[in-house]
């Protein structure tokens, strides 16, 4: 596959795409900008180029790049973080590190903001009592674990149950 890295310009400011079809990239990128049932029309790049009048220039920055997707996506980010890119909505690729850094945040940020809602989640399911299909009363909180102790399973396979 042969790939492209190419920018778009609009004021003083920067885009950095990757594409392997560039031709079609520079049609849907042009259809974008004024579309407004287009699901793009309110991305950054597209706000910038209207508040230019419409004054924007898209060059090929790399060409000919006989690489995979990802190989493609790692080389956008390089030119991205090389050019200072502001308009780019999102990093064109992440590292597994840096997305589960990205959950652990995103996860840490709705305990936050949701802590009092979880916290009373958590108190119901240690506290509600529930029976087993083995016979057995345990807390709702506690039942998966149950499901995967030897005394479910002696319970269930007893002759008694059937």
């Amino acid at each position: 596959m042969s790939g492209v890295i190419y920018k778009i310009v609009t004021g003083n400011e920067v885009y950095v795409g990757s594409t392997i079809d560039y031709k079609h990239r520079a049609i849907k990128h042009k259809s974008s900008i004024y579309n407004k049932n287009s699901s793009c029309y309110e991305l950054k790049l597209y706000k910038a180029i209207r508040a230019n009048d419409g004054d924007w220039e898209m060059s090929i920055y790399e060409e000919n790049l006989s690489m995979t997707k990802d190989e493609l996506r790692i080389r956008e980010e390089e030119v991205r973080l090389l050019l200072g890119a502001t308009l780019n909505s999102m990093r064109a690729y992440r590292t597994i590190e840096q997305k589960k850094e990205c959950q652990n945040k995103s996860e840490v940020a709705y305990r936050n903001k949701n802590r009092e809602a979880c916290n009373k989640r958590t108190a119901i399911c240690q506290k509600q009592i529930v029976k087993c299909e083995c016979g057995l009363m345990i807390t709702r909180g506690s039942m998966a674990r149950h499901l995967r102790r030897s005394k479910h399973l002696k319970l269930m396979t007893s002759p008694e149950l059937a």
